[in-house]
């Protein structure tokens, strides 16, 4: 929206040297985002009223001629090719050093003192779309000048005086009007700018009018809900014609085309007040009843800009007894246009529904300046005071017209003004700053609120214009004396109390350092499940059904339970994906619902328990060409213990689940409790999500982890300078005896050994019944002196003993 500064003037009595820029700056920083301020006469430096003396033709060129131009102190050459360029006419000279554009179409260029065709021209005698004039003085001819004649214009005056073009226009973000429907005319602009200036606002001030009752005007409003005001007069003798200069130039300088003196009259009106407003010629009404209602389904309606409409049921119009002839709020009808043969029209200035409007203009796009204004919720007590505007403005202009009807008002409104009580101690707690009592009521007062105080108590009328939906309650009141006092003026401060560090949230942080090792050094990807299952689910995972929570109101059939593990709805994700890619690396972090055993209270003083439900990382890891999917998860806990700075061990087995391969499973304990464990899938399992592949797990209670993790603290220890030297072991075992048993035992064979290290696994039919194959590195070091070949060999020996006696071991040679 634009806002003329001069416009806004007639309202108020700024102080002396008041900029429209501080005007800008105030109401940005209080009220309205202001985008840009532009002077009208910025670009107009060095362009002057000039008089054409005599003109001859160019020597060298037909279609040029060569002129002299008065321009008061002074006598100019300028070789013009205006077409209408005549002696004794009074035109726009840009002198050398003015900014124009050539034939109104290039960036602006400063004129220089050049020779035309050999004829030297010392300046340019301008039409109107070179000066940015075009709106003001629209061409008739692609090569025409402009013309100033018949104007009262001192010759040798800047251009921008004698046209009053010293305005400044204030552009508005018409989103940040979205809530204050009493600022879309100047007037309300007005209003504010008075508040925060400390300006008193001059009174609206209209003349009255004799009604006539020549004219049997009747007003039938079929749907009050959406039209609570609906207020027109009929006015007779009018005479149809171009507006006087003032008005063109008020709508000129908002970026409004003039278009014929009654049209102008109900936009200067929308443009003042906010209240839009429309003008029908009432020999093209079929009757005197102006009846309001629903349009029909498919009903046809002819715009005034010639779009053709199809309307429905919820479009509101205006219409007569045979036809609709204007869209209510949005646009009027090609039909009851007003024209240059017009004598009567009917002026409407009407209340509608803001809701009705915005769905009618979005629904046929149709988006008006009046539409704008109706769909913020306009005061239904403006409508009276537009129209005795608009009826005093056409007296005005038109001597011979004369109100030759009665006012009809047809209103069914009611505004919610009410009193709010705000105490000087409620604003100050909310404001933090003590402001005075007497400045609080003046910028209420001057806002338009009413008031009525008892000592520290203001009781506050609110005014018409803002007791829709933004002044409701006393923390409204608070937000408009703060902004008018200035926000900048409230000093701003922390608040003074102790800060003490949260609690430590250790499980949130072991999930979050977990999933950021996942996802950056193992380049896994994360997914979000629902924590539900349903009955083929655990069925498939051969899990007992008894032991899972039934929700009563599951919010899908399909899965009514409430999830044990995250494993099987992870299964389904690499069951859905595993056809598109090679190798699928994901994990989940969730909590599951342990039916029999007891978890936090439901509310804070009840004696209900809510089952367990503590929070698990499960990985998966799938590769069609791998074949050793449980070291791959087992490197992912190596991973994920080392990132945390934790110990970790394997851990003796107690069962062994289902879904779980039966030999390749680790247990994982930390600080002497079991957090979770490794294992590949059992075939049979996988097979029943119907997948092919074999699969790794890793599984660890993060819960658990968070209430037992010791981080381990590393002690500096001096590296041997002294070589290590390496031996490996391979021997047969039977089946159940565990990697962690012989770790131990052999950590304690020799005080030479220092380290020992798993590489290989291996069952088979040719191994014999019961057996399996390991392999090991046994490495050995001395802290003081390197190992003669014999030391390790001794060492080495001893180790294989203690293998065949403690286990039985046959020692590969």
């Amino acid at each position: 929206m634009l806002i003329s500064f001069n416009w806004l003037s007639q309202y108020l009595q700024l102080p002396g040297g008041v900029t429209p820029e501080q005007v800008a700056e105030k109401l940005k920083l209080s009220t309205v985002e202001v985008e840009k301020v532009e002077r009208l006469g910025a670009n107009l430096e060095k362009i002057v009223i000039g008089k054409v003396l005599k003109m001859e033709k160019h020597p060298n060129a037909d279609k040029l001629l060569v002129c002299e131009v008065d321009i008061g102190q002074e006598k100019l050459q300028v070789v013009c090719g205006g077409s209408n360029v005549r002696e004794e006419m009074l035109v726009a000279l840009a002198k050398i050093g003015a900014k124009v554009r050539w034939h109104g179409e290039e960036e602006l260029v400063e004129l220089k003192s050049v020779a035309i065709r050999g004829v030297e021209s010392q300046g340019m005698i301008c039409a109107s779309t070179e000066i940015g004039l075009c709106k003001m003085f629209p061409l008739k001819e692609e090569k025409e000048i402009l013309d100033l004649s018949g104007r009262r214009l001192k010759i040798g005056a800047p251009l921008a005086d004698a046209l009053n073009l010293d305005d400044a226009i204030l552009e508005i973000d018409n989103k940040s009007l979205s809530h204050r429907p009493d600022l879309w005319g100047h007037y309300g602009i007005a209003r504010e700018v008075g508040a925060l200036f400390k300006t008193k606002l001059k009174g609206y001030s209209v003349g009255k009018f004799k009604k006539g009752n020549d004219f049997d005007l009747r007003v039938k409003v079929a749907e009050s809900k959406l039209c609570p005001r609906y207020m027109a007069v009929g006015i007779d003798g009018v005479t149809v014609g171009e507006s006087p200069s003032w008005l063109k130039q008020w709508l000129l300088a908002v970026g409004l085309r003039p278009i014929n003196n009654i049209v102008d009259i109900t936009n200067y009106v929308m443009l003042d007040l906010g209240q839009p407003m429309h003008a029908f010629d009432a020999a093209n009404l079929s009757s005197r009843q102006i009846i309001v209602r629903l349009a029909k389904d498919k009903e046809e309606f002819v715009t005034l800009d010639g779009e053709n409409c199809k309307l429905d049921s919820s479009m509101l119009v205006i219409a007569d007894e045979k036809q609709a002839v204007a869209l209510a709020g949005v646009m009027g009808g090609e039909a009851s246009g007003v024209s240059i043969n017009t004598k009567t029209i009917i002026f409407e200035s009407a209340n509608f529904d803001a809701v009705s409007i915005r769905q009618t203009s979005m629904k046929l796009g149709l988006r008006t300046e009046s539409s704008a204004r109706f769909e913020k919720g306009l005061d239904p007590s403006l409508c009276e005071l537009a129209l005795a505007k608009a009826v005093e403005l056409v007296l005005e202009i038109c001597p011979d017209a004369k109100v030759v009807s009665n006012v009809v008002d047809e209103a069914r409104w009611h505004l919610n003004r009410g009193i709010i009580e705000l105490s000087m101690e409620f604003l100050q707690k909310k404001l933090g700053v003590d402001i005075k009592q007497k400045e609080v009521e003046e910028i209420l007062k001057n806002l338009g609120f009413g008031l009525k105080a008892k000592k520290n108590i203001l009781n506050v009328t609110v005014p018409s214009w803002r007791s829709g939906k933004d002044i409701v309650m006393a923390e409204d009141l608070v937000e408009e004396i703060a902004r008018i006092y200035g926000f900048f003026n409230i000093p701003s401060q922390l608040p003074i109390f102790p800060i003490a560090p949260p609690e430590e949230n250790k499980l949130r942080n072991l999930e979050r350092r977990t999933a950021e090792t996942l996802v950056k050094e193992l380049g896994y990807t994360e997914v979000y499940n629902y924590s539900f299952v349903s009955t083929e689910q655990v069925k498939n995972l051969g899990d007992d059904l008894s032991k899972y929570i039934e929700l009563d109101n599951p919010l899908s059939k399909e899965k009514p339970f409430l999830r044990r593990h995250l494993l099987p709805n992870l299964l389904e994700n690499i069951k859905k994906n595993l056809e598109s890619y090679d190798e699928l690396k994901i994990f989940e972090i969730g909590k599951v619902f342990a039916a029999g055993e007891t978890g936090v209270r439901a509310e804070t003083n009840s004696d209900e328990l809510l089952p367990r439900q503590d929070t698990w990382l499960e990985t998966v890891f799938v590769n069609k060409k791998d074949n050793t999917p449980f070291w791959q998860a087992r490197r992912v806990a190596e991973t994920i213990f080392k990132s945390l700075n934790l110990e970790w061990q394997i851990a003796s087995l107690d069962k062994v689940c289902v879904w779980e391969h039966p030999t390749r499973l680790a247990i994982l304990s930390h600080n002497g409790k079991v957090v979770g464990v490794i294992h590949e899938l059992n075939p049979l399992t996988a097979n029943a999500f119907g997948i092919e592949s074999r699969i790794g797990v890793l599984k660890i209670n993060l819960s658990k982890l968070a209430e037992v993790m010791k981080e381990k603290i590393d002690v500096y220890k001096k590296v041997s300078v002294y070589p290590e030297m390496t031996r490996d072991v391979a021997f047969l075992v039977k089946k159940e005896i565990s990697h962690v048993e012989i770790i131990k035992t052999l950590s304690h064979a020799d005080q030479l050994l220092k380290k020992v290290e798993l590489f290989d696994v291996y069952a088979g039919d040719k191994l014999g019944i019961g057996k399996k194959s390991m392999a090991y590195h046994l490495v050995y070091n001395h802290p003081d002196r390197t190992l003669t070949t014999e030391e390790v060999n001794k060492a080495h020996d001893k180790a294989k003993v203690v293998l065949k006696s403690k286990f039985g071991a046959e020692v590969r040679e």
